[in-house]
């Protein structure tokens, strides 16, 4: 077995430490959500990862709606993508109805105004986005047959064991 000297190794004590996105299933398999890029997608699950500090800050409204604050610049850095980039994917998910945007009003006890507050939107899950997808998976033809067109090409061709 080789050795590998500076592998950077989990510790059994440290597993727990890494944190984790969640990317709900819903984004990749409905029909609603399927069209929107990858990068829009992204941006929904890290947008919603947002919604947590937002609590720990107490940034609800008046209304008892969360909001956060994520401006353009943090979201080029995050997401590795120009400016552009970032106002194609906001525009991606506020036409899915994923994204609200609200210019606040200028504030007069700071003299400016203060930055843009973004809402997000709880995704629209049918019991047959999820349900029927993993349901025909399973009813699917085996794994080994369900690959590359050629591979099953010459499995097909193969003598069968006896």
């Amino acid at each position: 077995m080789k050795r590998f000297d500076n592998f950077n190794y989990y510790e059994a004590e440290k597993v727990y430490e890494a944190s984790f996105f969640q990317f709900p299933k819903v984004l990749m398999y409905s029909e609603q959500y399927r069209y929107l890029s990858s990068g829009a997608k992204l941006a929904y699950v890290v947008l919603k990862d947002r919604l947590e500090y937002s609590l720990r800050n107490h940034w609800v409204d008046e209304e008892g709606h969360v909001y956060f604050i994520f401006t353009n610049q943090e979201l080029e850095n995050l997401l590795n993508c120009h400016y552009q980039k970032v106002v194609k994917i906001k525009k991606e998910l506020i036409a899915a109805h994923l994204l609200m945007q609200k210019q606040p009003s200028f504030n007069p006890h700071t003299k400016k105004s203060e930055p843009s507050r973004l809402y997000l939107s709880k995704l629209d899950v049918k019991a047959t986005d999820v349900y029927l997808r993993e349901n025909s998976q399973n009813s699917s033809q085996a794994l080994f047959t369900s690959g590359n067109a050629k591979i099953t090409r010459k499995l097909d061709r193969e003598p069968k064991e006896k």
